[in-house]
This record gives C-alpha cells, structure tokens and sequence, in this order.
C-alpha cells in the first residue's frame, strides 16, 4: 500500500493536469468570435456564400481553383483579428490547419488555466463554444485530432506566431523517444566441452 503522503502527492497531480471544470463566459465568447472571424476572413465554412468576401482569391471551381500559400493566408487571417482580443496568448491560441490548396479550418487551443479546451470552426448559424478536449466524446475527439495535426504539421499558421498548444504532442513525443528499452535476455553459452580422458600408460 502506498504511504498517505504519495497518495495525496498523486491526486494534487492529477488534479493540476485536468481541464478546468468550466471557462469564464467572457473568454468562452471570445475563442468562439476568434475562430469566426478567422473563418469570415478566409471564407471558411461557407461564410462566402453569405456575402462576406473573403481576402484571398481562391479562384473558382474545377480548373479556375487557386492555391493559396501559408504567407497570403497569415496576412488574410491577421486581418481577422484587428478588434480586440485581449485574452489571445494569454488563455488560448489560433491554429490555422493548412492543405496544399489553402487553409481548410480553424480550432482555439487552451492554455494555461484553459490548457485542455477548445472551440471548433463549423457552418455559419451553429453555435460551436468551446468544449473539453475528451477523446471519450465525438466533438471532443475531434478536437484531440484537431491539435494533434496542427502541431505536427509545419505549416500551421499560429498565432500568436511565437505560441503553441502542443505540449501534450511534445511531452508524449519526448517520453517516446527518450523510453529506456527492455533489457535483452543474454544469449544461452554453450557449455565448456569435457576434457577426454588421459589413456592408462
């Protein structure tokens, strides 16, 4: 049995791993509007064809499609988030999820006393808030798959550009690589041969 005091040193580590039970009203909106307004300036989720004009020039369909690079599109995001945002680099992140054709979607990623929450890019009309990052539920899920390509993706648009959201990406990766191998079982010696015996004189 372990001793009281490794018992309650484990349960103040889970405790400080866990997501927080619930976010502020107030930053829960502003992940939301953050994403939405990513989304708007990019034309994501359809808000082009609710008269929002996108400030990238995707082309048309078929043949007339254009690529849009990481650089065009960081400009064209930043641009998203001129109003303010107090609580981005503070409480979460923007990652900008890029394909070879152009951005594909937006996720606010967590951090610090937020770390283990998120909020998802999806069709204009729905309400999408942020939700814990569980893999045990279908949108929380997501989201999980949603980090993880970000973070290992190298042309992933972040902002703010010097922050990230992976450290559980990172730690895992790091415990990965770093993991003491098995030890081998020795390979079974042959036994010494017998000396023949010395024949009578």
């Amino acid at each position: 049995m372990l001793p009281a005091t490794t018992l309650i040193a484990l349960v103040t580590l889970a405790a400080a791993d866990a997501p927080a039970a619930k976010l502020p009203a107030e930053l829960a909106q502003e992940m939301a509007d953050a994403v939405v307004a990513i989304d708007k300036a990019l034309g994501l989720e359809s808000w082009g064809a609710r008269g929002n004009k996108p400030c990238i020039d995707r082309g048309g369909l078929g043949a007339t499609a254009k690529d849009v690079g990481v650089e065009d599109t960081r400009k064209c995001a930043a641009t998203g988030l001129d109003k303010g945002l107090p609580s981005l680099g503070k409480s979460y992140v923007l990652a900008v999820l890029m394909a070879d054709i152009g951005p594909v979607t937006v996720v606010a990623l967590g951090i610090g006393d937020a770390a283990g929450w998120g909020a998802y890019s999806c069709d204009p009309g729905r309400k999408c808030p942020p939700i814990k990052l569980d893999p045990g539920k279908k949108w929380g899920k997501r989201l999980v798959d949603r980090r993880a390509k970000a973070c290992a993706q190298t042309n992933t648009i972040w902002f703010p550009p010097e922050k990230r959201a992976c450290a559980v990406e990172t730690a895992t990766g790091a415990g990965s690589a770093g993991a003491t191998p098995p030890p081998t079982k020795p390979a079974p010696t042959a036994p010494a041969p017998k000396a023949a015996p010395t024949p009578p004189k």
